[in-house]
């Protein structure tokens, strides 16, 4: 942790281990992954090109991109401007073939070649949303290439690590720029800490390669991730010509609804403690960072650690450090009717189009529930998966919402709940797409069980030599079993590919699959009900042939939906 001020370092401290196992103590040469914390450096690259004048602000980006460089445009005639990018508002949805945590050497020759094959989908209105995007910001960092001629990695090092002396920081994905970090990050290992000891996990070395690079891959130490932040807040920002460019990136470009209570400046995320702060958290499989700062009196903080997911020091000591936001002095407790901002939310940082769409249901979801006492819990179907979840309503739909010593404003007003960097929107059928998402995955490892009875009962009769007459339905059903069972398979796969990396091959394969049982299922189900129609069974078994084929047809219309209509749009 290094806290600063425009004068310079204030304190400088090193905790813990960089290899536990070794007992090496962290130190000023150990070198972190800053995860998202890097996409600062592309939005100073930005405001650099703006000041220069090669980038103007209320232009549509696609002056700056080949001609046909965008292919994946919901709203074509709507312009897109540096400032959505920026802002995190441009439409854009998850990245669907994107992998962070490739293999070292499993990146893009270019920057330009891994914007165009991780390219997302534009699934909302430009400013509908705010849904952070690590593709948007590498398009950025792409224009950034374009406007200047230089590669984005040799345009940072000498438009920003060479002029703030930041010899230990690497921003290339395989840390080709600085020999030094890559041999320094091989010394560092990846934990997990939890309360119950027999919760932690230790990932070793775990080294992955960002193939969207400009958005979490850059390496450095304590000291140069410090630098920067004072580079940032100095008297004479030594990033930019004119210190009005460095007045303008700290001005607001978002706002939070219909409040004047800024979200994001050109950039930069902020966070409301006792006094507004600016900067830009970052998390990758292994290390977790934050640079923080408080851009009118200067105080800053930058925090490294090799945990992943770290909560404890990168949110709690800013909380610390600048106050909590209840200790303003115009502060008063709010009192005003507030809106009941109970329901499911879903996320819009997700996959909400395409062929995966069904998997914004199986994540980020955040339920809420209000308390007797006013606050609200995060429980679903009266479960609560976070007890420590409070709400404190400062404003009309205003709340600060406090978690593991974390502190968030967040805006809730008609069923959209804001949070900074992602908008979440309220279910209007509660939870129950995650019910059905979940529901055919385990109807499926039901039918695969039923399956397995059937084959030992068949076993066991084979051995006694017992024979049963199987009618044509009963082949039918057991059919529908089979398609159930695999399918159950498949989607659950489906679901653990989306969270890597799938390629254009996969979801074909798997859309073309689905669609076949789908044919095979609709048509089962007509077969099914003919038979039944012209059978002379017990009412019992009449009931079962029946609710099969609706089993058979609620298949169908799943695959329709979750496949079929969505394919084209990826």
């Amino acid at each position: 942790m290094s806290v600063f001020c425009r004068d310079g370092v204030i304190y400088n401290g090193y905790y813990g281990y960089a290899d536990i196992e070794n007992s090496v103590p962290a130190d000023e040469q150990t070198v972190y992954e800053w995860g998202s914390t890097s996409k600062i450096l592309v939005w100073i690259s930005v405001m650099q090109q703006w000041e220069r004048g090669n980038i103007d602000f209320e232009e549509d980006i696609r002056t700056y991109l080949p001609d046909g460089f965008l292919t994946k445009l919901k709203y074509p005639e709507e312009k897109i401007t540096m400032l959505d990018l920026m802002n995190h508002k441009a439409g854009f949805q998850e990245s669907f073939f994107e992998d962070q945590e490739a293999a070292p050497d499993d990146v893009y020759d270019s920057l330009e070649d891994a914007v165009r094959a991780c390219e997302c989908y534009q699934a909302y209105h430009v400013g509908e949303y705010t849904a952070y995007s690590n593709w948007g910001t590498s398009l950025a960092a792409y224009i950034v290439e374009r406007t200047s001629g230089l590669d984005y990695v040799t345009y940072v090092n000498q438009n920003i690590f060479v002029p703030l002396g930041m010899d230990h920081s690497s921003i290339d994905p395989q840390q080709k720029d600085n020999e030094w970090v890559a041999q320094k990050r091989h010394e560092l290992k990846c934990y997990c800490r939890f309360a119950e000891p027999k919760d932690n996990q230790d990932f070793g070395e775990c080294r992955y390669a960002v193939q969207l690079f400009p958005a979490g891959a850059c390496m450095s130490t304590l000291e140069d991730l410090s630098t920067l932040g004072q580079a940032l807040v100095a008297e004479d920002c030594p990033l930019f010509e004119k210190s009005s460019t460095r007045d303008e990136m700290f001005t607001a470009t978002s706002y939070y609804g219909d409040t004047d209570v800024a979200k994001n400046c050109h950039g930069l995320w902020t966070n409301e403690y006792k006094v507004e702060t600016l900067g830009h958290g970052g998390n990758t499989a292994g290390c977790t960072a934050n640079l923080e700062f408080d851009p009118v009196s200067g105080l800053g903080v930058a925090i490294l650690t090799n945990e992943s997911g770290e909560t404890a020091f990168c949110n709690g000591i800013p909380v610390l450090l600048y106050g909590h936001y209840t200790d303003r002095e115009d502060y008063k407790n709010y009192d005003g009717n507030c809106e009941d901002i109970s329901g499911v939310y879903y996320s819009k940082r997700n996959l909400c189009e395409g062929p995966a769409s069904g998997m914004q249901y199986m994540g980020s979801v955040f339920p809420l529930s209000k308390n007797v006492d006013g606050t609200y819990s995060i429980k679903l179907f009266g479960i609560a998966f976070n007890d420590s979840v409070k709400f404190i309503p400062v404003g009309e739909n205003q709340y600060i919402y406090e978690s593991n010593g974390m502190e968030m404003f967040v805006y809730v007003k008609d069923g959209v709940y804001e949070m900074g960097y992602m908008d979440c929107v309220r279910s209007n059928t509660g939870a129950t797409p995650t019910v059905i998402n979940y529901g055919f995955i385990i109807f499926g490892f039901i039918c695969l069980l039923l399956l397995l009875i059937k084959l030992i009962a068949l076993i066991i009769r084979k051995a006694h030599k017992m024979n049963k007459k199987y009618s044509k339905a009963d082949s039918m059903v057991l059919i529908q079993q089979i398609i159930y069972a695999v399918s159950g398979i498949i989607y659950a796969l489906f679901a653990l590919v989306m969270i890597g990396t799938p390629t254009q091959a996969f979801v074909t394969v798997s859309c073309i699959l689905a669609s076949m049982l789908a044919v095979i299922s609709l048509a089962n189900s007509g077969m099914l009900c003919l038979n039944t129609v012209k059978s002379d069974v017990k009412t019992l078994t009449r009931i079962k042939q029946y609710t099969w084929a609706v089993l058979c047809l609620v298949y169908f219309i799943f695959i329709v939906g979750m496949q079929m209509y969505c394919f084209w749009k990826v």
